[in-house]
């Protein structure tokens, strides 16, 4: 308690900025919504919740406030020393996000006010504590972004992550662990001696690993900022997300075809849908063991030999 009173003790101008803060919901609450027709609600984030429900591959973004929170929480240490006052230029990104949410209002497009939302909110915090906050705050604001429900743009991605988890799990199997599996599209499915069909399964959308890849991408770029320094290292560890998150995907899936063809079809289906988070402990491993050999090494400084030594001053030798 008494670091949550030292970092809000250390913001000033506190009730001007929970007046706009609540002017900020306000707006967002009471005309934040023209879709109509998909949510009868005038609400930007009573469009915003359902989505989350009904949709798991953007449900992820109802942890990401709680994980932007986290990190300020983490850099606390370094926020409360900052210097913090008002700073006008933050006025342009408030207006930007207003901007953008009319612009999203009027053409119906409620994610495009969900962005103006997030930068006006972004601009408040600037536009009363300062430009060195805003500094220190971006990567906690950026990482809001995951919260914008993109899934239903990304069929396409979609379908080309099953089709390659498919080929490469399938691929696997036969050429490395001798199983006789055949695969038509996205559809996997074991050929018996007699030549019949034994089991098959078909890699859905739920399976194609957009929602592994979000979360991995998520977490790697928690990862990367908490623990490395240096931006190329930072970057690096993004760009190995993806990998990660196929790799991960693909483990599971050839887990499901061993288990499939050893105990069954509905064994393996049991594997499929019950231990989905086989996925997420192999990518999440593998950025954990990247980044820490990413890791800057600390200098340790060479054993110097006595013979080197400088000779004593009599000042040290007194």
């Amino acid at each position: 308690m008494d670091e949550l009173r030292k970092l809000v003790d250390s913001l000033p101008h506190k009730p001007l900025f929970g007046v706009a803060l609540l002017a900020w919901l306000a707006l967002f609450h009471l005309l934040g919504n023209a879709n109509f027709g998909y949510v009868d609600s005038p609400s930007l984030f009573g469009w915003l919740y359902p989505l989350y429900q009904n949709n798991p591959d953007d449900g992820l973004g109802m942890m990401v406030p709680f994980v932007s929170l986290m990190l300020l929480w983490i850099r606390r240490d370094q926020l409360v020393p900052l210097p913090k006052d008002t700073w006008s230029p933050a006025l342009g990104l408030v207006a930007a996000g207003l901007v953008l949410h009319l612009l999203g209002y009027q053409v119906q497009q409620a994610r495009l006010s969900l962005v103006g939302f997030l930068t006006g909110l972004y601009g408040l915090t600037g536009l009363f504590w300062g430009r060195a906050w805003m500094r220190a705050s971006v990567f906690p604001f950026a990482l809001l972004l995951f919260c914008i429900p993109v899934t239903a743009y990304l069929n396409g991605v979609t379908f080309y992550l099953r089709l390659l988890v498919a080929q490469l799990a399938t691929g696997f199997c036969t050429e490395v662990l001798h199983m006789r599996l055949l695969r038509e599209g996205t559809a996997v499915y074991s050929v018996l001696p007699d030549g019949t069909r034994g089991f098959q399964f078909e890699v859905e959308a739920a399976c194609s690993g957009i929602r592994s890849l979000t979360a991995v991408l998520l977490l790697t770029l928690v990862h990367g900022w908490l623990t490395l320094r240096s931006g190329w290292r930072r970057a690096l560890l993004v760009v190995s997300a993806p990998v990660f998150a196929v790799l991960g995907n693909l483990f599971r899936l050839v887990v499901v075809f061993v288990v499939g063809e050893s105990f069954g079809e509905k064994a393996g289906a049991a594997i499929e849908n019950k231990f989905g988070f086989i996925t997420f402990i192999v990518a999440l491993g593998g950025v954990v063991l990247f980044g820490r050999w990413l890791q800057e090494k600390s200098a340790v400084p060479a054993p110097v030999a006595a013979g080197a030594l400088p000779p004593s001053t009599p000042a040290e030798t007194a």
